[in-house]
């Protein structure tokens, strides 16, 4: 079988060092903390107020609450709640082009499904256990959503993964 490059150079040289973080638009920051920290177990490393992002998103006058969460192996889960301008509500199918994921690796997947149906959540679609592609033989997947309809895909990884 032939082994997947950890690196591959742009033209220049350059390349991709891995994922920093993910970030997250949300209607509700607390509510959105509190689903990642209180049901996915993610530690709060982070919580910023009023933070000024004019500059960096390129919209005039934006300002956000924001959170880091720790999302394992170095990772950071940034949740962002546009205080300025007032973020308008989408919720993409996952067929939708431009739409994405975020999958979390968990311990005990079935625990974690659990947790999501007390908390008056649910999954998208049935269970699957994947047997094929080399990064994903071995795992066991299924997909959710989070309180802002983002979708989540929660993956727990098999002894021969």
């Amino acid at each position: 079988m032939e082994q997947v490059p950890t690196r591959v150079a742009g033209p220049d040289g350059s390349h991709v060092r891995g994922i920093h973080h993910v970030g997250i638009t949300v209607a509700d920051l607390d509510r959105s903390v509190a689903f990642y920290q209180d049901l996915l177990g993610m530690e709060l490393l982070d919580l910023s107020e009023d933070e000024d992002v004019a500059a960096v998103v390129g919209i005039p006058g934006a300002r956000v609450r924001a959170a880091d969460l720790n999302a394992g192996n170095g990772q950071v889960l940034e949740l962002l709640q546009y205080k300025v301008p007032k973020a308008q509500a989408t919720v993409p199918d996952p067929d939708t082009i431009g739409s994405c994921h975020v999958s979390f690796q968990v311990d005990d997947l079935s625990a974690a499904i659990a947790r999501l149906s007390r908390a008056g959540g649910g999954t998208m679609g049935d269970v699957a256990a994947l047997t094929e592609g080399q990064v994903w033989t071995g795992c066991t997947v299924v997909y959710a959503r989070d309180p802002d309809g983002m979708i989540i895909e929660l993956m727990e990884r098999g002894t021969d993964a």
